[in-house]
């Protein structure tokens, strides 16, 4: 549905006498009964406070789209309105409002207005678009130029085959995937390059290519941090970097993707030429993500047990928590196990990546040495011996008569690789268990003094903060997630703090001094990525400036895992960020060391900005 269909003249007003956010709505409100698009006009207004409750529909760059689905709504429409000399409605940028466009939708219209909300979010983009509806001499004009602008968008034609293919992924599939997938997005349009791009999230494949995409596109970008499907890039140039490369290079990789550059892909060859360090990163991420939930929801479980310890043993619900909660435990292990497996071998090595992270997370053995709790160290080995087995046996059912091919992968190959990890784990295990006692010793005597505790801290709160979700940042968050299985909760609370502060940082700076960064709404965002513990919302500004910016990020960060140390904080959850501050130990000061750093990092950033001007 078009906008102009849904906007009629006579709810359109161009010269308001309108002081205040409230006015604003009542007017909005009247515009739209006078059209007859509402059958009862306080339901209806009803609805738009209780949306504006929630968060303020000033979008920013001076537009505001208040809306409302409501029983008091006979069809769904649009009233317009422009105060020429701005208004004050609390929009997400701080700055003046106007251009007001108002959403009414009936209870029963799906997803109406939302569709209506896409649209002029769509067409309102532009500000030469949004300047000529603000200077509009009459309603007619200001129709006329809506109606233009849809028309001229309804031209533009569907790319049918893009040029370029990209393909995102991170080990959480929180930020980074996203993050590349828009600075792709963006660089292609920056360069009249066609790109379509398909994301590997937390929730899914999204957008995913098609082979008809693939077998059109002159080169695939990789981006990714854990395995994706690739079979599928078979015989295609491809050009695969981690996902970090996809957020700072994007400009470059799409170019070169555009002009064909790249390895031709050959899905069995491939996996040799890799760099050992990132082949063996890739791996072990692909199973720290899938296992992520299930060390979320453990650790959120046995926050909730904790809160009411006294009652675990007498209250059935609690009892019956309290199982699923060990239940869960118990499949970590076996999780990453499994996954890493996969990641090296495809689905057959999974079955055997199982096997070995029961093994390990059960404590069997066949020698004297007792393995009395579970071993991340362990598994992570378990997975990377079933990987390699199932690529070994693989090689060998090579050789199979053809006629015994169909059921290679169903009966021989997890039968006889599940054994074969399996017998071998039964010796390891034990063995890996010192080592594991050995790094629990070592971290126990660091946290029985305080002095060695804090710098502990302030190592784990830099290393999250040096280099935002890179190999050094997940080295010490796969270190806390270790520490955590092992029932050691300090490291993670520090690691947690220092995964915070570079974004708070970036955002109180943005606060503070409004001209600092040129984007000011993607700077202030990163409260909400403070908040949740995503570090790389702090990427795209540390890479503009990152002689100034990083190393003040760093030592805040550094100073939050201290003193999170110093103050006994921990958490059983390995991500949650601050919406899990009641699962914290000493959650007030947890939530004062986080303030603390943020004001010592957003000083040296500015302190640090002064001295290079005068330098």
């Amino acid at each position: 549905m078009k906008i102009t269909e849904l906007l009629d003249i006579n709810s359109i007003d161009l010269n308001p006498q309108i002081s205040n956010k409230e006015e604003a709505i009542d007017h909005l409100v009247n515009l739209l009964d006078q059209s007859g698009k509402l059958n009862d006009k306080e339901i209806y207004k009803e609805s738009v406070l209780n949306r504006e409750a929630q968060s303020t529909t000033g979008i920013g760059d001076g537009v505001a789209i208040p809306h409302g689905q409501s029983e008091g709504v006979e069809t769904a429409g649009l009233s317009a309105m422009v105060v020429k000399e701005g208004l004050d409605f609390k929009s997400l940028d701080g700055q003046p409002t106007y251009l007001f466009f108002m959403i009414g939708a009936p209870k029963d219209s799906g997803g109406a207005h939302l569709q209506a909300l896409a649209q002029l979010s769509t067409l309102l983009m532009e500000e030469d678009f949004r300047n000529a509806l603000i200077n509009a001499s009459s309603k007619e004009e200001f129709l006329q130029l809506i109606d233009a602008k849809e028309n001229k968008k309804e031209e533009v034609k569907e790319i049918v085959h893009p040029a370029v293919l990209a393909v995102t992924a991170c080990p959480t599939g929180i930020a980074h995937t996203f993050m590349a997938a828009k600075a792709l997005q963006q660089a292609g349009e920056a360069l009249n390059i066609s790109i379509k791009v398909e994301t590997n999230g937390q929730e899914g494949v999204k957008n995913q290519l098609t082979q008809e995409d693939i077998e059109h596109c002159k080169a695939i970008i990789v981006a990714a941090d854990k395995k994706v499907e690739m079979a599928r890039f078979e015989g295609k140039k491809v050009i695969q970097v981690p996902v970090r490369d996809g957020i700072s290079k994007a400009q470059e990789l799409v170019e070169k993707a555009n002009n064909g550059d790249g390895e031709i892909y050959h899905h069995e060859e491939k996996k040799e030429k890799q760099n050992i360090i990132r082949l063996f990163y890739k791996h072990l991420m692909n199973g720290i993500s899938h296992a992520l939930p299930f060390l979320v929801t453990s650790g959120v479980l046995y926050g909730i047990l904790y809160l009411f310890k006294d009652q675990v043993l007498t209250n059935q619900l609690l009892i019956l928590t309290s199982n699923v909660q060990q239940l869960i435990s118990i499949m970590i292990i076996p999780i990453i196990s499994a996954y890493i497996a996969d990641s090296i071998a495809d689905r057959p090595g999974m079955l055997s990546g199982f096997a070995g992270g029961l093994i390990v997370c059960q404590g069997i053995s066949i020698t004297s040495i007792s393995t009395s709790s579970p071993s991340l160290l362990a598994g992570i080995i378990a997975g990377f011996l079933a990987g390699f087995v199932s690529l070994m046996l693989r090689k060998l059912f090579s050789y199979l008569p053809q006629c015994l091919k169909g059921i290679e992968a169903s009966l021989f190959h997890p039968i006889i690789s599940t054994i074969i990890v399996t017998l071998l784990m039964f010796y390891l295990n034990s063995y890996l268990y010192i080592g594991h006692t050995y790094i629990l010793n070592y971290v126990s005597l660091v946290e029985s003094q305080m002095s060695t505790k804090v710098l502990f801290g302030f190592v784990l709160g830099m290393m999250m903060a040096i280099d935002n979700g890179g190999p050094i940042n997940k080295t010490a968050y796969v270190f806390s997630i270790g520490m955590l299985i092992s029932y050691d909760y300090y490291p993670m609370a520090a690691v947690m703090a220092g995964g915070m502060i570079p974004p708070f940082v970036i955002a109180l700076t943005a606060t503070l001094f409004k001209d600092r960064f040129e984007v000011k709404k993607d700077a202030l965002m990163n409260y909400i990525n403070g908040i949740s513990f995503i570090s790389e919302g702090a990427i795209p500004f540390i890479q503009k400036e990152s002689q100034i910016i990083l190393p003040a990020c760093c030592l805040s960060a550094g100073l939050a895992g201290a003193l999170s140390m110093y103050f006994n904080c921990s958490i059983a959850s390995p991500h949650g960020g601050l919406f899990l501050i009641w699962m914290i130990q000493n959650p007030i000061s947890y939530l004062s060391l986080i303030v603390c750093s943020t004001l010592v990092g957003t000083i040296l950033l500015i302190l640090f900005t002064k001295l290079k001007k005068e330098s």
